[in-house]
């Protein structure tokens, strides 16, 4: 499956299970989350989309310059709304091209590090990203929203997948 394919099959889970979230339920604090919610990660999962897409527009990528939307994290239906922009964005580029990543880990600043990159690395990285809090927003519905279908293999990293499959044909 090709990058934009996995990439908008990501973005469509998300959907359908934000769609399913009643009432308060996507800006709930939950307790299994540290008192965060749901919407906290779909928001940073769209938002780590969104700057790979304007680092395409720019040559220039830094995740670490999220806005940390509120309104997003607290507001399922426009987070679905923005999920559905991206997916466009996403289609509409089908070749590769030169980025270059900043990234700062240096807890209290310090000097930012670039390095060579590229659209579709960058795109493999927040497939990768948002399987990973896909993850853990599968832990929160099956702990608090047990009434929400979870699309198959939510969270679950395609290699896992595949290696499942293995196992299953090898028994």
């Amino acid at each position: 499956m090709e990058l934009q394919e996995v990439s908008k099959s990501i973005l469509n889970q998300l959907i359908d299970v934000s769609k399913q979230l009643k009432g308060d339920q996507f800006s709930e604090r939950l307790n299994v989350l540290s008192g965060n919610t749901i919407g906290k990660h779909v928001r940073h999962i769209i938002e780590f989309f969104d700057l790979m897409m304007l680092g395409s527009a720019s040559g220039f990528v830094n995740y670490d310059q999220r806005s940390h939307d509120k309104v997003i994290e607290s507001n399922s239906q426009l987070a679905i709304e923005k999920m559905h922009a991206l997916k466009q964005e996403i289609d509409a580029i089908t070749k590769d091209f030169p980025i270059t990543l900043q990234v700062n880990y240096g807890a209290e600043g310090g000097k930012n590090q670039t390095m060579n990159s590229s659209y579709f690395r960058e795109l493999q990285y927040n497939i990768e990203h948002a399987i990973h809090h896909m993850a853990i927003i599968k832990i929160a519905i099956g702990a608090c929203f047990t009434e929400v279908e979870l699309p198959a293999n939510f969270g679950v990293a395609y290699s896992t997948v595949r290696y499942q499959k293995q196992l299953a044909c090898a028994q």
